[in-house]
């Protein structure tokens, strides 16, 4: 016998609710979320913590927004109730915030529940996408919700100096299943027209969460253990080639020290025909290597490099090398680089499919001719791949050696973007993900070093 529905305290609040999804942020987008942290008691986490990673790439917003009734438009337009934020961890892994509410709004589980469903929705487009979560080693009523949940404990330690978190971990199919939310649509969940299995697993997870992640953005102390903590973007994997865990601090304010991006840098038509170029050539694609310094000849070593790459752009060394002397001046400006005698262009094509990467390294230690690095993203459209972000990492001279610091910036491959850094920056490319395997939906690049005459 079906379970009757039982009418909702917030149905008819919650039928006069949309979910919106940000992917940019308009200036009255940003004033209605300022608007709704205020309200929430914690407004510090638009600076801090929403609006990083959100410029970070790779991360998206979900907000359940009432609208006023008139002028349905302009500055306070969209009255903003609830907030889920998605951003990439690493290869195919998401962490994902709790659902943000404001106090009348705590026991909404129709509300939490259907932004979640939407995020989870989302993320699943890709069948190997995973949500992660840092729960306490000694936590238990967090533990017991997350297995309930579908989730698995896992043994990927990370450490803060207040306590010491395992990873938890689940597909996003099958966290919509555990959770009751594949079946019902948004409508019918913000509403809740769903069964009381399904209700109770819902508030008892999403409050767990929301409570669980609460001291870390309410104490005033950082030593204060939260028994869920913000998972930091490529910090909690070790991954390979010996990138650094829990390093590397994402602030957009230091992008003009760090790396220069040209957007529009090829005509739409350009694009075309150099895709076309690309793809008609995979055959002649051959292992990526690298060159250790002092070393007398390039190997292949998928420990620290893994892509292919072709060497004969044809016709499109000559335009790319045209575009670079047109943007240089600029660039070289923007970035406070001393000006140098133009040299040889060197490109190359770069081709990343599924789980390549390429470790931390730099270009130059300073013994060669190299002065700036280039990078143009392009890829078929739509985008077929995930992950892939370009990290580059300010490097300075101590001591007489190059160091990295702790100032970076990830680089979202975005379809016509150039970017241009100093060659003796640190920089890594984190793992591609690319389910369908197929060569025409690698993430491509031209590559290339700017050398002085």
């Amino acid at each position: 016998m079906t379970q009757p529905i039982r009418r909702d305290f917030y149905g008819d609040r919650n039928g006069a609710t949309r979910i919106e999804i940000f992917d940019e942020l308009s200036d009255t987008a940003k004033a209605a979320l300022y608007a709704f942290f205020r309200r929430t008691g914690a407004p510090h986490l638009m600076d801090e913590v929403v609006l990083p990673l959100f410029h970070d790439g790779d991360s998206q917003i979900f907000a359940a927004v009432r609208d006023r009734p008139w002028p349905p438009w302009g500055l306070g337009a969209r009255n903003i109730v609830g907030v889920l934020q998605t951003h990439l961890v690493s290869d195919g892994c998401w962490g994902l915030s709790p659902v943000h509410v404001a106090d009348e709004d705590l026991t909404n589980t129709g509300l939490s529940a259907a932004l979640y469903k939407e995020a989870l929705e989302t993320l699943a487009v890709d069948p190997g996408a995973e949500v992660h979560y840092l729960v306490a080693e000694d936590s238990r009523l967090v533990d017991l919700a997350m297995r309930r949940a579908g989730f698995e404990r896992t043994e990927d330690v990370f450490l803060t100096e207040a306590a010491r978190y395992l990873t938890y971990r689940a597909p996003a199919r099958e966290l919509l299943k555990k959770l009751g939310l594949a079946g019902p649509d948004s409508v019918d969940v913000l509403a809740g027209a769903v069964d009381d299995e399904v209700f109770e697993r819902n508030a008892a997870f999403h409050g767990t969460v929301y409570l669980g992640s609460r001291a870390e953005w309410t104490a005033d102390r950082v030593s204060v253990a939260s028994e869920i903590a913000r998972l930091v973007r490529g910090g909690h994997y070790s991954k390979p080639a010996g990138v650094p865990t829990g390093t590397g601090r994402y602030e957009r304010d230091v992008i003009d020290e760090v790396a220069q991006g040209v957007r529009e840098f090829l005509t739409v038509a350009e694009q075309e025909d150099l895709l076309r170029y690309v793809l008609d050539r995979e055959s002649e694609f051959k292992a990526a290597t690298i060159r250790a310094h002092g070393a007398d000849s390039a190997v292949v070593d998928e420990r620290v490099r893994r892509s292919s790459v072709l060497h004969d752009l044809g016709g499109f060394r000559a335009l790319f090398a045209e575009r670079i002397r047109e943007q240089l001046e600029a660039v070289r400006s923007r970035l406070g680089f001393p000006a140098f005698p133009l040299g040889d262009i060197e490109l190359q094509v770069t081709a990343n499919g599924d789980r390549d990467y390429f470790g931390m390294h730099r270009d130059s230690d300073g013994d060669d001719t190299r002065e700036l690095s280039f990078v143009y993203f392009f890829s078929a459209e739509p985008r077929q791949f995930s992950g892939g972000e370009l990290r580059v990492f300010e490097t300075v001279v101590e001591n007489g050696r190059l160091v990295p610091t702790d100032r970076s910036q990830t680089i979202v491959p975005r379809p016509n973007l150039a970017v241009f850094f100093p060659s003796r920056h640190d920089h890594e490319v984190l793992p591609v993900r690319v389910p369908s395997r197929a060569f025409a939906d690698s993430r491509f690049s031209v590559t290339g070093w700017i050398h002085r005459k």
